[in-house]
């Protein structure tokens, strides 16, 4: 009995441990990764465009964050934005490239968005008596291929535990918006609500998302 106590303490430990490292070690391999890549890449284009000897460890992750501000600066300006668009017509006729280039851009576009009331805003739908949790991705949204009057809401729900999920068009009185900020939200929705005991900050999310949901 005192063994199968110690062996069962020790799995609780164990988990408890890895529930806490897990997210902190991935987040910095990824940071790690992240940094090395830039560093190789840029450092590579540095070191054929400034003198041999003048290159210094870091300077190419420097070039690549310098260039990322850059960039995000010219992007306001109408000629680079009017060039931006020439390219992306040439890349919409190429088949293969147009998917991957469009969804890239999805992705990015929704993660730069820091305007959390308008895109990505957590929403409750009603479906048959069941309230899910999803998100605003595009409003006077419109189905593909389908005439409407644009007065759609594109709701996408992900799925719990996995990438994925469904986008729902729906009518603007199908939906309910939550007072929760869309992180909360998301994190709620992704771990099927299992974090937290009810008296910790995971708790206290679900009440909340329950409270507005309700």
């Amino acid at each position: 009995m005192i063994q199968k106590d110690l062996f069962g303490r020790l799995r609780k430990w164990f988990l408890q441990g890895l529930a806490l490292l897990a997210p902190l070690v991935i987040t910095i391999a990824f940071l790690v990764w992240l940094g090395r890549s830039v560093e190789l890449f840029m450092g590579d284009l540095m070191r054929v465009l400034i003198p041999a000897g003048w290159y210094l460890p870091g300077m190419g992750l420097a070039a690549g964050v310098a260039l990322t501000l850059v960039a995000g600066l010219l992007a306001n300006l109408f000629l680079v934005r009017w060039l931006l668009e020439r390219a992306e017509r040439v890349l919409d006729r190429i088949p293969l490239v147009k998917s991957l280039f469009q969804g890239l851009k999805d992705v990015s576009r929704f993660l730069a968005n820091d305007r959390d009331e308008e895109v990505g805003r957590p929403v409750v739908v009603d479906i048959q008596g069941a309230r899910l949790v999803g998100f605003v991705m595009q409003e006077h949204a419109g189905l593909p291929g389908i005439a409407s009057d644009g007065d759609l809401v594109a709701v996408y729900l992900p799925m719990s535990y996995q990438l994925g999920g469904f986008t729902l068009y729906l009518d603007r009185d199908r939906i309910t918006e939550l007072d929760v900020g869309a992180d909360r939200a998301m994190r709620a929705v992704l771990t099927g609500g299992s974090l937290g005991n009810g008296t910790d900050s995971g708790g206290a999310d679900r009440r909340g998302l329950a409270e507005k949901a309700a």
